[in-house]
């Protein structure tokens, strides 16, 4: 394995997290296991460098009044103890098993992410969503820390639209809220995988080159629709769920 490949991977990462606000997760683990790296070791890997692009990308969103705060940490915090829970559920899994269904759920999400982005108007308009009750905002927001602990991932195709449905906001501001929780979320499920097994030379490369690519990618969503935007995102989430499958299978056969 080379630093190229791992700046490849950091691009990437960073390209997904700035112009979606998520999908860096959904490509970590599978790009990571392409370059070589460990099963156990890319989900690590993919929380912390996930985090830090997270961090990047939430300064330029954060300078033109995008990010909701408030919003943003009270969605994290109750997340918490979903995310620490499913790292520990996700160390006793076989990894074929925790592939598969991640394979799975982003089937799902990326579908209805696509769905919902194609029935926006062509000017990117989007329809208004009630805010939902309070049980239902720490049910979905303790599923998205769980998904975040169980697969490695930020966990942004699931956080982005938590929030259009569940807080109801408009998408380009749910896409950069996204990156608050992301970094709260991934933080909370690092605790438990202290001590696993970690790569510090990948987190390092990946990371530094996902924050750089991350803070101009975000420059750059500035200049997409919002329904540009959800059909990119939907799109590839969808693609990412076939590369999931196959690194599945190969560890199924294997």
């Amino acid at each position: 394995m080379t630093a190229l490949a791992f700046i490849a991977v950091g691009v990437i990462l960073g390209l997904a997290l700035g112009l979606f606000g998520g999908g860096g997760g959904i490509l970590a683990v599978p790009l990571l296991l392409i370059v070589g790296v460990p099963p156990d070791e890319a989900a690590t890997t993919s929380l912390v460098v996930v985090a830090a692009a997270a961090i990047g990308g939430i300064i330029p969103h954060a300078k033109v009044g995008r990010v909701a705060w408030r919003e943003g940490l009270i969605f994290g915090a109750l997340g918490v103890l979903g995310a620490m829970a499913g790292s520990r559920l996700a160390l006793r899994t076989d990894d074929a098993l925790q592939l598969w269904s991640f394979a799975l759920l982003m089937v799902v999400a990326g579908g209805l992410m696509l769905r919902k982005a194609l029935r926006q108007g062509a000017d990117g308009d989007e329809a208004e969503h009630a805010r939902k009750s309070w049980p239902a905002i720490v049910l979905v927001a303790f599923a998205v820390g769980l998904v975040t602990g169980f697969f490695g991932v930020g966990g942004g195709f699931l956080i982005v639209p938590a929030l259009t449905l569940v807080l109801g906001m408009p998408v380009r501001m749910a896409t950069a809220t996204a990156l608050l929780v992301i970094v709260i979320n991934s933080a909370a499920a690092l605790v438990p995988r202290v001590g696993e097994a970690f790569n510090p030379t990948a987190s390092a490369v990946v990371a530094f080159a996902a924050v750089i690519t991350t803070f101009l990618a975000a420059r750059w969503s500035n200049k997409w629709s919002s329904r540009s935007l959800g059909i990119g995102f939907g799109s590839l989430v969808l693609v990412m769920a076939l590369v999931t499958a196959y690194e599945a299978w190969i560890l199924t056969a294997a």
